[in-house]
């Protein structure tokens, strides 16, 4: 599966439980758990013992990568500071799309099309 990992880091070093708390928080080395070949940190050993029970539950869409990108057939990298949770999975976006738009404002005005044609360029990358 394609992954959006740098240094082999998931979600560019967040606590991907602290996303679906409200509050996003960076994770330390501290707590780590490695989960289809990345590593991911989170911010306290609650948040990791979360994650290790159910990991596909707290892990990214899209491997990470920008949603809206994803809608569109690309693979771009998000800024963790704009996200959403919908419907219980974790959404990344970039911050601006082509410096003009703002990718989370545009994926919310259409959440289940623009799912709908991101699952299918996520489908299609990873045949």
């Amino acid at each position: 599966m394609l992954q959006n990992l740098k240094n082999g880091m998931g979600a560019q070093g967040y606590d991907v439980v602290s996303f679906f708390d409200g509050s996003p928080k960076k994770g330390d080395e501290t707590y780590t758990s490695n989960y289809n070949n990345a590593k991911y940190l989170f911010s306290s050993l609650e948040n990791k013992e979360k994650f290790e029970k159910s990991p596909e539950s707290y892990t990214p869409e899209y491997g990470g990568f920008c949603a809206i990108a994803m809608s569109e057939d690309k693979q771009l990298d998000p800024n963790p500071k704009s996200w959403e949770v919908r419907d219980g999975k974790l959404y990344f976006f970039t911050r601006m799309l082509f410096g003009i738009i703002d990718a989370k404002r545009q994926w919310v005005k259409k959440p289940e099309e623009l799912r709908d044609l991101a699952d299918k360029a996520w489908a299609k990358m990873n045949s």
